[in-house]
C-alpha cells in the first residue's frame, strides 16, 4: 500500500495495533511462565492494555537492568510496518 501511494484504513491500523499488542502480550507470559517468574493474577491484561509501561518494568524485574535494552526491539517491531511502508512510499516518489 505504501509503495502504491495508500494508507492504510483506521480500521486496518487499530487492528494491527490491537494484534502487536496481543503478541507482546503473549509472549510475555509465556516467557514469565519459562522463568518461572511469579505472575500477578491478571498479568496478560496488564501487559495487553498497558505494554509501553508494563512490559519494560517485567523486563527489568525478570532480565535485571539489562533486560531494558530489550524493550527498544519491541519498539522496534511495533512500529516496523509503519517505517516500512513510508520507505515504500519515498523510494516510489523517487523514481516517478
Amino acid at each position: 500500500m505504501g509503495y502504491a501511494g495508500y494508507d492504510p484504513s483506521v480500521e486496518a491500523e487499530t487492528l494491527m495495533g490491537w494484534s502487536l499488542a496481543l503478541m507482546f502480550a503473549w509472549w510475555a507470559y509465556d516467557d514469565a511462565k519459562k522463568k518461572k517468574y511469579h505472575r500477578p493474577y491478571e498479568f496478560g491484561a496488564f501487559i495487553f492494555f498497558a505494554w509501553p509501561v508494563v512490559l519494560p518494568a517485567y523486563l527489568v524485574v525478570s532480565r535485571g537492568w539489562r533486560g531494558i535494552m530489550v524493550f527498544p526491539i519491541f519498539v522496534l517491531i511495533f512500529y516496523l510496518p509503519s517505517l516500512l511502508g513510508w520507505g515504500a512510499y519515498y523510494l516510489n516518489s523517487a523514481n516517478r
